[in-house]
């Protein structure tokens, strides 16, 4: 969940805690002998994924997953963004960073988040070009992990084309992406044990300094 928050992008929410060439990540069982990703389609998303994460905009979604067991569980996802200073909420954690440092952020003895200076944080570019470089090994390549359809109205689907124990993206996702700010407005990730759909409730392409610090209390 929390890679849903931070990445989208996401949430991204990107998969970036492995390698799509790591030695075990593909097995060799292509569905079907499906074709790569169409170049138009994947360079199209590679580039509003990387405008979402060079643009400054708030965006609050409402987050929802369904277990494969019929379970439920809801929340609220906030993320501002003003480059190179970002800050994301939401499940019980946060992930930011601010002035160059970054903000550590654990669950103290009686369960209230505390956070304090986690050190500095890398170049924000370095870091959306290693991003985007991920991204892009899961899309491209002989043996690419998914295949990139364009949808329509700011949204990309991306379809599995690999047998494998646990893909990043699950068997199909999909990503919307708002045309005025650049901003992550809906995504869906299907996996086998649960589906995680988050949709915006607001937007907007101005972003402050209030905007861009923790929650009240919950820093150190």
């Amino acid at each position: 969940m929390a890679g849903l928050i931070v990445g989208a992008a996401a949430t991204a929410a990107v998969a970036a805690t492995g390698s799509p060439s790591a030695p075990g990540a593909r097995t060799a069982a292509r569905a079907g002998g499906a074709a790569p990703a169409d170049g138009a389609a994947r360079a199209d998303f590679l580039d509003a994924w990387r405008r979402s994460r060079l643009s400054t905009w708030l965006v609050v979604l409402r987050f929802e997953r369904r277990t494969s067991a019929g379970r439920r569980l809801t929340s609220e996802v906030r993320i501002a963004q003003r480059p190179p200073d970002r800050l994301a909420t939401g499940l019980g954690s946060i992930d930011a960073r601010r002035n160059g440092r970054r903000l550590a952020c654990t669950t103290g003895p009686r369960g209230a988040l505390q956070c304090r200076d986690g050190g500095p944080a890398p170049p924000y570019g370095q870091e959306v070009d290693r991003e985007l470089a991920l991204l892009r090994g899961y899309l491209s390549g002989p043996d690419p992990l998914y295949r990139v359809r364009v949808e329509g109205g700011g949204c990309y689907r991306l379809e599995l084309l690999v047998s494998m124990p646990a893909p990043p993206y699950g068997r199909r996702a999909r990503f919307c992406f708002d045309a005025a700010t650049g901003a992550p407005v809906a995504s869906e990730v299907d996996r086998a044990e649960a589906t995680d759909r988050q949709q915006a409730i607001q937007v907007r392409a101005t972003v402050g300094d209030a905007d861009l610090a923790p929650p009240a209390g919950k820093s150190s």
